[in-house]
């Protein structure tokens, strides 16, 4: 019987998980924050990374130290916000881009703004 109180206990348990951390790419600009933005096939896609190593190897690879951009970490929420605030006219996120993609190439690695946001939205350990 204690077996079986055990799996139930184990089964009702929250599940602890990682908050997933994301890394952006912006500069301060009249004490507002600028989201560094490419473009994707005719429109403007928001370069997300998952650790802050690629991050900085955009930001230095394409030579955007010199114009004060500056890799920045996020959380889940505050990215969401991001996307549904200041960049709401993106139309999709890239995911972990190379800076030396071209625009067609990098709708390759990116998904519609929505499908991310529900991604973050419905992940069990987004917030």
């Amino acid at each position: 019987m204690t077996e079986v109180k055990n799996a139930k206990l184990l089964q009702q348990a929250p599940r602890r998980c990682p908050s997933p951390t994301f890394w952006l790419v912006v500069r301060h600009e009249n004490r507002h924050i600028e989201v560094l933005m490419v473009g994707c096939s005719g429109e403007q896609a928001l370069p997300v990374f998952s650790g802050e190593g690629e991050a900085e190897m955009f930001v230095w690879l394409r030579g955007a130290f010199e114009d004060d951009w500056r890799v920045r970490q996020t959380s889940a929420g505050e990215l969401v916000s991001i996307l549904y605030g200041p960049c709401t006219g993106v139309g999709s996120v890239a995911l972990d881009p190379s800076p030396e993609m071209a625009a067609e190439t990098i709708r390759q690695v990116s998904v519609r703004r929505e499908r991310f946001v529900s991604w973050i939205v419905d992940s069990p350990c987004s917030f």
